[in-house]
């Protein structure tokens, strides 16, 4: 009975003890997602200049949170964070404080859902997202090269990154080969012999990414080539006219990329008699329509000069305007007006003379490009 009595009396003390310690909120990071734990640092084993701190949950002390390893008070070497069910959530490594090394996310069944390398805090090399049938590789914390995903509506399809830099930001200056640069008419005119291709010095500002993963799926986008010459034209003959906008050599569709962003609406797939084409969109649109309508048709026009200098071709008559992002949503045009000169980008779009082809795109958690819906009605 007394040995009882000691056991029960010692139980209560740790508890107690445990209790009485101090509950903090530990934030996890799992790729671009944060999650947030109270936790409760149970105990630290120390050996030397290594040290290791373990949390358990405030709200149930018998199962352990997070793992930190440290070395002379930085974190160091392999980190773990555990669901609350006991399962491994995340696999890490840090080195002085950032993540450095391999990372791995697991699901709540223990598949792994998310694999990839840091380099001193940011993402580098390969990468791979299983849960999202996405896979690339990383520069310096920048997509590189060709990402392999699965379009939700259209089996696999690849888009190609850039793998040229400047200051970290993809580089279609070089790729655009010594075209001249068309003046941005848009309140900040440029000399028209103004040449950035042969700049090496020239310093290319950052885009948001989603405009970024636009630009880079419709350059690459052989289906792309396609769908114009449809749209625009009428018999075979015509469609030869259409070769100029693409440099086949380079696979590369030539336009210009419009500064200003304009409402654009949704009317071109909202009147069209057939069913929207991409499951994917449909159902976003279908959920949120209001919501949709609404942030397409009555934003302000802004102006974001740096997306000019993504342009592949900046003289070419093609230009691609781009609306807001609307809950992962982005509507492009891409307008044809022949004869350009004086104009202002939003005079282009608004002209007459203009001829317009509408494109929905739809990005995934990452900001690549999940699905797509081409306008179905022929231009005029």
């Amino acid at each position: 009975m007394l040995k009882k009595l000691l056991l029960f009396l010692s139980f209560t003390s740790v508890c107690f003890s445990i209790k009485a310690q101090k509950i903090v909120k530990e934030t996890i990071q799992i790729d671009t997602n944060f999650v947030t734990y109270n936790v409760i640092y149970k105990e630290t084993i120390t050996k030397g200049i290594f040290s290791k701190a373990i949390a358990v949950f405030a709200d149930d002390t018998s199962q352990i949170a997070i793992e930190k390893n440290y070395t002379n008070n930085y974190q160091n070497g392999l980190y773990k964070a555990y669901y609350p069910s006991g399962g491994l959530m995340v696999k890490a490594v840090y080195a002085n404080n950032k993540l450095h090394g391999e990372f791995t996310y697991f699901d709540k069944l223990g598949e792994v859902a998310i694999k990839g390398i840091y380099k001193e805090g940011v993402k580098h090399k390969y990468w791979a997202y299983r849960y999202l049938k996405c896979y690339g590789r990383y520069k310096d914390g920048k997509k590189s090269g060709k990402w392999k995903c699965l379009n939700t509506d259209g089996g696999k399809y690849i888009t190609k990154y850039p793998n040229l830099y400047l200051t970290g930001i993809f580089d279609f200056v070089r790729i655009r080969n010594n075209n001249t640069s068309t003046p941005v008419n848009d309140n900040t005119p440029r000399d028209n012999n103004d040449s950035l291709s042969s700049d090496s010095n020239y310093k290319v500002a950052p885009i948001d990414t989603f405009y970024l993963s636009a630009i880079t799926y419709l350059a690459r986008n052989y289906y792309i080539r396609n769908r114009i010459k449809i749209q625009f034209t009428k018999t075979k003959k015509e469609r030869k006219y259409y070769d100029k906008y693409f440099d086949y050599k380079r696979d590369l569709f030539l336009f210009s990329v419009s500064p200003t962003i304009i409402p654009l609406g949704l009317a071109p797939f909202l009147t069209e008699s057939e069913k929207l084409t991409s499951d994917t969109i449909n159902t976003q649109l279908t959920a949120n329509i209001e919501k949709y309508k609404n942030g397409f048709s009555s934003h302000p026009v802004k102006t974001d000069l740096a997306l000019f200098e993504y342009s592949t071709a900046p003289n070419s008559d093609m230009i691609l305007y781009f609306s807001e992002v609307v809950d992962h949503m982005l509507r492009v045009d891409i307008v044809e007006f022949r004869g350009r000169s004086n104009e202002t980008f939003e005079e282009i779009y608004h002209h007459t003379n203009a001829r317009k082809y509408s494109i929905l795109i739809y990005f995934n958690q990452i900001k690549d490009v999940k699905a797509v819906e081409y306008q179905q009605q022929k231009v005029e």
